[in-house]
This record gives C-alpha cells, sequence and structure tokens, in this order.
C-alpha cells in the first residue's frame, strides 16, 4: 500500500499504525545511502581488507 500509494496510505490506515508507520519512514528517508558507503570503503582501507562492491551495495 505504501510503495503504490506513498504517505497518503497513511491516511487508510488506525492512528496507532499511521503514527508508527510515520515514523518508520522518517527514519528511513533520514539514511543517507552514500555516506554509509563512504564509511564502509574508508572501515576496509583502516583495516586493510579489500573492498568490493557486494560490501557497498
Amino acid at each position: 500500500m505504501l510503495r503504490d500509494n506513498g504517505r497518503s496510505a497513511l491516511r487508510w490506515m488506525g492512528s496507532s499504525h499511521a503514527q508508527t508507520m510515520d515514523q518508520l519512514l522518517a527514519i528511513a528517508d533520514s539514511k543517507d545511502r552514500l555516506q554509509e558507503r563512504a564509511d564502509i570503503v574508508a572501515y576496509c582501507h583502516r583495516e586493510g581488507l579489500s573492498c568490493n562492491v557486494r560490501q557497498t551495495a
């Protein structure tokens, strides 16, 4: 429902479910995926590990 309708789907949920889903969506939106990948690469370089696409995908 959320994938097809976005945040407007929250209107069709009960208030407690809508509030919980809104909080989860806010957390998911706040992730910086590029920074997360950069952190993985930096960790690998610090530890002397080879870093490949699977580790940063």
